[in-house]
């Protein structure tokens, strides 16, 4: 019987090792990549002509930076097995509200980048730097205010781990769930995709409009902020497309849970569908590492201010 009992265990055990050695590295892969890819983004934006797009993209960022650093920080806690508290539990949640945040200052940034394309001169007047503050603080407070259900009902439960109290679990389930899905990744992923798709249209006159604009203006201030916006217009639509691609997992996985009946009765299934959960999560993640790398390698401006940014600190 128990030369049985070790052989039937002995794959759930290989299988789990694989998995539990992939959720321990992969967040550290992240920060090594992420941490000082952020950094280096908001040093070299912060050296460019201030405006609408340049100061949304430092405010992405810096969400990005922060969120990596708060996942690094509960997932050690989790991993460790570190006893949880109230404390922990509400800043579980405030760690989905920074990434959340995250994931729709790109969405804003799309919006403005849209703007910035089909109504220039009208975006310039109407679209300032003061109002841009006050739609990124509103954003966030708005954001808040959709996971407040999250922070007054998170909490330890008896079993020892954070949980929603019972009388809440239905509407957790039934709605709760899809809701903060739906902020958190649908949402986004379908306005991106949209923005994008304009974007993209766009910018194939892109070139002969900037030239026109060039040729018919005498201010050599709103030629050198064109010279600034197409480019971070390339930045933010390449940013977004990826996105798109990281995200897309995390969509399959939420409507195959909704649809599908997930059949775990062997260990390699067990295996398969634990992997792909954590595997379109690290995917998910990876969009507050990576921004810096694709602004780097799409735009020949970002590279020549990292360059010099660079050569005056070294």
């Amino acid at each position: 019987m128990n030369n049985t009992s070790n052989t039937e265990a002995d794959p759930y055990d290989y299988y789990y090792n694989i998995y539990t050695l992939y959720y321990a590295s992969y967040i550290w892969v992240l920060a090594a990549v992420g941490v000082p890819g952020n950094v280096a983004c908001i040093m070299t934006i912060a050296t460019m002509t201030l405006t609408t797009a340049t100061l949304y993209v430092v405010l992405l960022a810096a969400a990005d930076l922060a969120a990596l650093v708060l996942k690094v920080i509960f997932h050690q806690l989790s991993y460790h097995r570190i006893p949880e508290n109230t404390f922990i539990c509400k800043g579980d949640v405030f760690v989905q509200v920074v990434s959340c945040y995250a994931n729709w200052m790109l969405v804003l940034i799309c919006f403005e980048r849209f703007l910035t394309v089909c109504y220039f001169l009208r975006k310039n007047t109407c679209f300032t730097i003061k109002r841009a503050i006050v739609i990124a603080v509103l954003l966030g407070v708005t954001l808040f205010l959709c996971f407040l259900y999250g922070f007054i009902n998170m909490d330890k439960a008896k079993a020892g781990y954070c949980s929603y109290p019972e009388h809440a679990q239905e509407f957790v389930i039934t709605y709760w769930h899809w809701i903060v899905a739906s902020i958190y990744f649908f949402l986004p992923f379908t306005l991106l995709a949209i923005f994008t798709s304009l974007i993209l249209v766009r910018l194939r006159r892109q070139r002969k409009a900037s030239e026109a604009i060039g040729e018919t203006t005498e201010n050599t201030r709103e030629r050198s902020q064109m010279r600034v916006e197409l480019p971070i217009c390339i930045m933010m639509v390449c940013a977004a497309i990826v996105f798109l691609v990281l995200t897309l997992p995390t969509c399959i996985y939420h409507l195959i849970v909704a649809w599908k009946k997930i059949n775990v009765d062997t260990p390699q299934q067990w295996f398969a569908w634990a992997m792909f959960q954590q595997l379109a999560i690290s995917l998910s993640e990876a969009n507050h590492a990576v921004n810096f790398y694709i602004y780097f390698l799409s735009v020949r401006m970002f590279r020549s201010r990292f360059k010099q940014l660079m050569m005056k600190l070294f």
